[in-house]
């Protein structure tokens, strides 16, 4: 049973007045003449500001939600004590689903599930660590939520990793296809054309669909030895396709 509450009236209405004060008292303090000084000098605390949000996060104080976090197919339950403001500020999603609850269950795949506090503390921070068998589940719970910034960062960095000869790049293929990435997907095909030698010699080659090879193999950019090697890869594609699945 989940314990329903409901927010504070004008809750909202004073969070985002407090925002707009911090606003105004910022470009105000830009635009001081201090000592007759033609510009302003800046006082930069944000790292402090980052570092109490990250204690706000981690020690629960003067949390409001409780969000759990179900992995599919398990018992598994991960919870957070947060603030209700703090995620709704970046996510729609969450504005709705704590308009009028202090607790909420969510269910997520395993690979989301196991990342979910990196992503909650983007929200929180603005800031994570990316490695890259996270990528596809970070950009899942920052496509669900209505995270756009984490969904460019996120996006960004597969690019970036495989511009730089790293990454799955059958799999984020497959991804970008299922999530209409353009760019991404250019991206991986454009990896895979040049480095087909490697990638046909290593498990990946066996994860490679149809749709995926017949575009590869439409693409004047091939970097291959020879016919002969292209021709011993496809060989070996075939083999593992008709392979019968393992019980």
């Amino acid at each position: 049973m989940l314990r329903l509450g409901f927010a504070k009236p004008g809750s909202w209405a004073s969070f985002w007045a407090i925002l707009t004060l911090v606003g105004l008292a910022t470009r105000a303090a830009h635009k001081a003449d201090v000592g007759g000084e033609s510009t302003g000098t800046s006082i930069n605390h944000s790292q402090m500001l980052l570092q109490r949000l990250q204690e706000l996060l981690r020690q629960g104080n003067a949390s409001d939600v409780v969000v759990r976090v179900q992995a599919a197919g398990t018992d598994e339950v991960r919870v957070f004590h947060a603030h209700r403001l703090l995620l709704g500020l970046h996510s729609e999603l969450f504005r709705e689903l704590l308009s009028n609850q202090s607790e909420v269950v969510l269910q997520e795949p395993r690979d989301c599930a196991a990342v979910f506090d990196k992503f909650i503390r983007y929200l929180y921070c603005g800031e994570l660590t990316v490695l890259l068998a996270q990528a596809i589940p970070l950009h899942k719970l920052a496509t669900k939520y209505g995270v756009a910034s984490l969904q460019r960062g996120v996006a960004d960095y597969m690019r970036a990793h495989l511009a730089g000869g790293a990454g799955p790049a059958v799999g984020w293929y497959h991804y970008a296809v299922s999530t209409g990435d353009d760019a991404l997907r250019e991206s991986c095909l454009q990896f895979l054309a040049w480095n087909l030698s490697a990638v046909a010699g290593s498990a990946e080659w066996g994860a490679v669909s149809p749709e995926l090879l017949a575009q590869l193999l439409r693409r004047s950019d091939l970097v291959l030895q020879d016919e002969l090697e292209l021709f011993h890869a496809l060989e070996a594609w075939l083999g593992r396709a008709r392979r019968p699945p393992v019980a």
